[in-house]
């Protein structure tokens, strides 16, 4: 399971999906594909419940539209938290930060490094492995 901040795309701003498959071959899903395998089911829903317009457009985070995400989606076995609002997101619910959870920089970040990637899986892989 994945938090993202907002999908986009729409021609206007309307209803975002609750949860989605990422597609693999856009930037974010080919990322976060690259960090969980490819045999992973990899489900994503976002912080913000309005498709945005434009990747430049940025929604209004909803803690609580998160929080009924999350329990309709229970149980999940990890959960990336990916780039700062998705946390500041999570992190509001006040349900701190579960060990199933892993905060990481957002799938399309420019500042992601080879080793980053490659330490990002590992860590996916163990709390995988562990549960």
């Amino acid at each position: 399971m994945a938090l993202l901040e907002s999908m986009w795309g729409a021609d206007r701003e309307r209803r975002a999906p609750r949860w989605f498959r990422i597609n693999p071959n856009n930037f974010s899903g080919r990322r976060l594909y690259q960090m969980v395998g490819p045999d992973v089911e990899l489900l994503v829903t976002n912080c913000c419940p309005l498709m945005q317009v434009s990747a430049r457009n940025h929604g209004v985070p909803d803690a609580a539209y998160v929080a009924e995400n999350l329990r309709r989606l229970e149980p999940f076995t990890v959960l990336l938290l990916c780039g700062k609002v998705a946390l500041s997101t999570y992190c509001s619910l006040n349900a701190g930060v579960s060990a199933r959870a892993l905060i990481m920089k957002h799938p399309a970040a420019r500042t992601w490094t080879k080793e980053e990637l490659n330490t990002t899986r590992r860590k996916i892989d163990v709390l995988i492995q562990s549960n």
